[in-house]
């Protein structure tokens, strides 16, 4: 209990809508005693709308060329390899800006972070649509990932700080079920753009359907940074940085818009704090704060959170992007014969290099089978995530992790030597393991300073980032000739990455060293 409170203070616990009004004037309290009293409603509801419309918007510009590649396979002469570059594109843009945005996220603000990079990400995704030719399509990828990993990682931080903590496991869930709604949306406009055949001029530049899809995607990243004018920074971060007097109007917003009554009631004039918090000025002192991320207690956390997450993109997000080219070539497929998945794509190949000996004219055809499949994924991802943010704190973080992951991973070595039906229904299967990314997510977000918590976040997603680059392009280089062995890979791995959660130290034990060394949560 702060100092300075009297003995006669009504007692404080979690308070419903509508209750402070009753409370006495306080003339000073702790800040999360102060977080407490703003109550949980629409305030809340708008902040996981908003951080779910960025986490939509990063995904779909991740992802989205998934669905461009086959399309645009012989406008662009795209090879297997080719294909695997400009899937892990965006990805190598975010794996190689992660740092810098943790840093600025931790200077500067959250909301001050992603709400230019999330306009400027639109201007060079619609960019990219203009590309004829592979590298320049693949520089601007690049480019677009590198403003998209402003927000892939920071926004965790955001939502995470605009809840209680016996609220935030459950509201990242919840939040991060918007990444499956891209596995619906994206295909849904895929199917609905892609298989036209109509093409017209702008200003001389002959537009066709995937390069009107890419603009398509763009929409939720717009809305977002709309939603973001109208919501204030973390006061969390506004605590540590600015200090009480930054953080108390917020909190006055957050009761204003939870109760529906006036700021001024807020029955808070001062918020005390038992610490300095931890804040240091300028790029050395952020040097000075990451460097706590390098050492006991927070060294094992890191470890083990980044570690994991290299599996969790490595095997979602790696496969997800070969997803579309993989169901296409299964609907294409001529056999009667009940084959394997690595078999047709093996035959395919084979196909694909005797054309080219001959010199045949390339044709790019996306079978429309290919979108209500994906689309069908999407509502499974959809469910899961659900499912995830109703039972991730009855079952537990760990036990829910690591069970996503252990099924999963089974489900792609399987994959890959079962016939092509069940080999499909395995794969849907085992990209459910992109949801386990929501609940390290969880788990990891809680051991972190608030000083240290965007960059630790950026640079968890930066790891994770960098195992789906090594995935996609894993599969580009193997998928043709050594499949089997590819699948095993990514599957093998991402199962026995569960072990490390085994030596997850109590996040209240961490928290406690922690604010021993005068960092606040």
């Amino acid at each position: 209990m702060a100092s300075g409170v009297n003995n006669t203070d009504v007692e404080r616990t979690e308070v419903k809508p509508g209750e402070a009004d009753t409370l006495l004037k306080k003339n000073e309290l702790s800040f999360e005693e102060a977080f407490e009293l703003t109550g949980h409603g629409k305030f809340n509801h708008f902040v996981l709308l908003t951080c779910g419309l960025i986490m939509l918007n990063v995904s779909m510009e991740s992802v989205g060329m998934s669905y461009v590649i086959t399309a645009a396979e012989c406008e662009l002469e795209l090879t297997s390899e080719h294909k695997g570059l400009i899937n892990a594109a965006a990805f190598i843009g975010i794996i190689v800006t992660s740092f810098l945005w943790g840093y600025l996220g931790d200077r500067f603000g959250r909301r001050a972070v992603m709400l230019p990079a999330m306009l400027a990400s639109a201007v060079f995704s619609v960019a990219s649509s203009f590309s004829t030719n592979v590298w320049t399509l693949l520089i601007l990828r690049m480019l677009t990932g590198c403003l998209i990993s402003a927000s892939s990682a920071t926004v965790y931080a955001y939502l995470g700080e605009m809840h209680i903590s016996s609220r935030r496991a459950a509201a990242i869930a919840w939040g991060s079920a918007f990444i499956s709604f891209s596995f619906i949306i994206l295909p849904g406009l895929a199917w609905l753009i892609i298989p036209g055949k109509w093409s017209w001029s702008l200003f001389g530049f002959r537009v066709v359907p995937w390069r009107a899809f890419v603009w398509s995607w763009c929409a939720p990243g717009l809305l977002a940074a709309v939603a973001l004018l109208l919501l204030p920074e973390s006061p969390r971060y506004l605590l540590v940085s600015g200090g009480p007097e930054k953080a108390l109007p917020v909190l006055e917003k957050m009761y204003f818009w939870n109760h529906g009554t006036s700021a001024e009631k807020f029955p808070v004039e001062k918020i005390t704090t038992s610490s300095d918090l931890g804040q240091r000025g300028g790029f050395v002192g952020a040097l000075q704060n990451i460097t706590l991320l390098c050492r006991p207690p927070l060294l094992r956390c890191v470890a083990i959170s980044h570690i994991s997450m290299f599996a969790v993109f490595m095997l979602s997000s790696g496969l997800y992007v070969w997803v579309p080219d993989i169901l296409n070539s299964i609907l294409r497929n001529t056999s009667e014969q009940q084959i394997s998945i690595c078999e047709i794509i093996h035959n395919k190949f084979e196909v694909a290099r005797n054309l080219t000996l001959v010199a045949i004219k390339c044709e790019s055809e996306v079978s429309v089978g290919v979108f209500p499949i994906s689309m069908s994924m999407g509502v499974i991802f959809a469910i899961t995530y659900l499912a995830i943010g109703v039972f991730i704190d009855r079952i537990g973080q760990k036990t829910l992790y690591s069970g996503i992951m252990i099924v999963c991973g089974a489900a792609t070595v399987a994959a890959a030597h079962s016939p092509h039906g069940l080999g499909a229904a395995l794969l849907v299967l085992a990209l459910c393991a992109g949801c386990a990314a929501s609940i390290l997510a969880a788990i990891a977000v809680d051991v972190f300073p608030t000083t240290l918590r965007a960059m630790a976040m950026c640079v968890m997603y930066m790891v994770g980032r960098a195992g789906a680059a090594l995935g996609a392009n894993l599969l580009g280089a193997a998928l043709d000739t050594r499949c089997a062995a590819a699948f095993a890979a990514l599957g093998l791995l991402s199962a026995g990455s569960t072990v490390l959660m085994l030596f997850w130290p109590k996040p209240e034990k961490v928290r406690e060293e922690m604010e021993k060394k005068g960092l606040s949560y």
